[in-house]
């Protein structure tokens, strides 16, 4: 088993629900190395909106509030479904790690190319 753990967690949108979730992680003995590749992409369309509504409440843009738990309480099971499916995906990569590091996976509320940048490498 590896012995790196989860230190941080970025979440940055790239228009109103998409989303790169990144994590960083390290060995109880080594510094954060600063890198940008996108280690996995995902459709994972719940979370998506969900996190679009964060969004929207970060920035102050109408939705009540009262609309936002309905969203999240409807979908609920596939919402953590999804969750579930982001941090398996967390878990494998840190599982063949040893040194610190990021993970990083694109997350869209549907199937499409995911937008790179020339630096970055896609892994499925």
């Amino acid at each position: 088993m590896s012995s790196v753990k989860p230190c941080t967690i970025t979440i940055e949108w790239d228009g109103p629900e998409n989303f790169y979730f990144r994590c960083d992680y390290r060995a109880p003995d080594h510094q954060p190395t600063a890198t940008r590749s996108v280690d996995s992409t995902r459709s994972l369309p719940f979370m998506t909106q969900a996190m679009g509504n964060v969004l929207r409440k970060l920035r102050k843009e109408h939705i009540s509030f009262p609309l936002f738990l309905m969203a999240v309480a409807f979908n609920h099971r596939n919402l953590l479904n999804e969750i579930d499916q982001l941090l398996h995906l967390l878990h494998q990569h840190l599982e063949k790690e040893q040194n610190s590091g990021t993970f990083s996976c694109y997350v869209a509320s549907e199937k499409k190319p995911m937008p790179l940048k020339s630096h970055e490498s896609v892994h499925p």
